[in-house]
């Protein structure tokens, strides 16, 4: 059981680092972000989406964590 969950695990890390790949490649055009007043710098629209990924990625672990944390400590 063992051999299959590291099977699927790369896999699926296989798959995920293919599909960042080609949005590299394919949204390589200069993207400044406004958010009313403020302007981002131009960078590639890649780097906006993985940066965004990574940041949802983080929190979400942060999130979990944190609930994972308020449960235990409620026993």
């Amino acid at each position: 059981m063992t051999w299959l969950k590291r099977t699927v695990f790369k896999l699926v890390l296989l798959v995920l680092f293919l599909l960042l790949f080609v949005l590299a490649t394919e949204n390589s055009s200069l993207v400044s972000l406004q958010l009313i007043s403020l302007k981002s710098p131009e960078l590639p629209l890649s780097w906006w989406l993985v940066g965004t990924f990574l940041v949802g990625l983080t929190l979400g672990n942060v999130w979990s964590s944190v609930a994972h944390w308020w449960v235990r400590r409620g026993r």
